[in-house]
């Protein structure tokens, strides 16, 4: 699954680009309507949208509109679906009757659900699981496993390199405070010497 994250508002994108991202989905940002669309044009691999209501120039419904009417086929010649899901900010799904309005003729026209900001990721996720295809689940998980393996990997040749360059600080130091005792002993020697001489 490759989605596609709308919204005007800079640390909503990336906040949730990074945790979908987290959970082994590819995703691509923009902050308007037209950004999305150019986007959309381009790139047929992209399979659901989450976008917030309101955007520069636009509405999400706006967007779900345009989105509908560009021509997207596949590698394969087929034209895959376009999932929409829509993001509101508490004030925005229940304040004013225009308000309702709008999340009531986006979920209407196709959206697929409905989330309030901050986003609840772990409901997205399972959302966003459920929709998928068996076939999908199973290469899902297994990038999922995958990621988790080269994280595991990460962190492990992290650990090493510090544990490394713990030992080789100790054996430094165990250099230097050999050293240190050599030559005390030699100048400790060194007075022996003298005195017996006298």
């Amino acid at each position: 699954m490759k989605i596609l994250i709308v919204d005007e508002i800079g640390f909503i994108r990336q906040s949730l680009n990074q945790k979908l991202s987290y959970h082994g989905f590819g995703t691509l940002t923009a902050e308007s309507g037209e950004e999305a669309l150019a986007i959309l044009n381009s790139d047929f691999s992209i399979d659901t949208v989450i976008t917030s209501l309101f955007l520069p120039s636009m509405n999400a419904i706006d967007l779900y509109k345009e989105a509908s009417k560009i021509e997207r086929f596949d590698d394969e010649g087929v034209s895959p679906p376009l999932h929409f899901y829509l993001t509101v900010t508490r004030e925005h799904g229940t304040s004013s009757p225009k308000m309702k309005g709008l999340t009531r003729e986006a979920l209407a026209l196709g959206f697929r659900d409905l989330f309030v900001k901050p986003i609840d990721t772990e409901m997205l996720v399972s959302k966003l699981m459920n929709s998928m295809p068996d076939s999908e689940v199973e290469k899902h998980q297994s990038k999922i496993d995958e990621l988790e393996l080269t994280s595991n990997s990460s962190t492990n040749d992290k650990k090493t390199k510090n544990r490394i360059d713990g030992l080789v600080v100790v054996q430094n130091s165990l250099h230097a405070l050999k050293k240190e005792m050599c030559h005390s002993i030699d100048v400790l020697l060194d007075e022996v010497a003298k005195s017996v001489s006298e």
